[in-house]
């Protein structure tokens, strides 16, 4: 990929508020339509100015294989295509894939400059945040508590095998952490921020703006706690 960073992110950003403008005020082929405008430029960012979008998506699905949603991205930008074509327009559905165009073209942000630390990743979630952009900044602040729980299974040599071992590998840093009174409230709000994407989509986003700044602070603090338990040399990551 050659495009930087932020003229992706710009260009995309906006074709993106013209969808939820469009959206507001009930335009759904229009919201429909510069939301498969953003998706196109995502993926001509990714590919090149000659990109097919199709194949294309299907490579940067298997680049990013360790998003296990990206193909369900990919299918939702599709579906702003194909609906522009029809009447059965949906303003929830519409806005739902809106989101998901955004989650989409941050992975390809992510693939051109990958994030190397957790501060990495939460500054992007904090950018996500400033831009209103609430359901990705969840997602990334979910995608730092799990490089944190990874760096700290590393250090104390725990077998760490992904997300579904992220709540034993805390329970084992808060034992060791005992003193600590403070760090089983940021371990709540690590593993409360993977739903708060969830409560963004059915209530909608600025409901919880503050619960996902405050989650993301609450990790930003975890990530402290970790530095300060784990020697040097597994730093890194952190």
């Amino acid at each position: 990929m050659t495009q930087p960073q932020p003229v992706l992110a710009a260009s995309c950003d906006h074709f993106l508020r013209q969808g939820r403008e469009a959206l507001a005020q009930g335009e759904l082929v229009s919201a429909s339509a510069a939301g498969w405008q953003a998706a196109v430029f995502t993926v001509g960012a990714y590919a090149g100015p000659d990109a097919d979008f199709l194949d294309d998506a299907r490579k940067l699905v298997n680049e990013h294989r360790g998003n296990g949603n990206a193909a369900e991205w990919v299918v939702s930008a599709m579906a702003l295509s194909d609906n522009v074509e029809y009447d059965w327009l949906d303003k929830d559905g519409v806005g739902r894939r809106l989101d998901d165009v955004q989650r989409l073209t941050i992975l390809v942000a992510d693939l051109a400059d990958p994030p190397q630390t957790a501060a990495d990743i939460l500054r992007r979630a904090r950018e996500c945040l400033n831009n209103g952009y609430l359901i990705p900044a969840s997602d990334k602040g979910w995608e730092a508590a799990l490089l944190i729980a990874k760096t700290y299974a590393d250090a104390i040599g725990y077998d760490y095998r992904g997300e579904s071992q992220f709540s034993r590998v805390m329970q084992l840093l808060e034992k060791a952490e005992s003193g600590q009174r403070e760090i089983s409230g940021l371990i709540y709000a690590a593993e409360n921020v993977r739903q708060t994407a969830k409560y963004c989509a059915m209530q909608g986003d600025s409901r919880y703006a503050e619960v996902v700044a405050d989650d993301i602070g609450a990790i930003a603090k975890l990530a402290d706690f970790v530095l300060g338990a784990v020697s040097s040399e597994n730093r890194r990551a952190v």
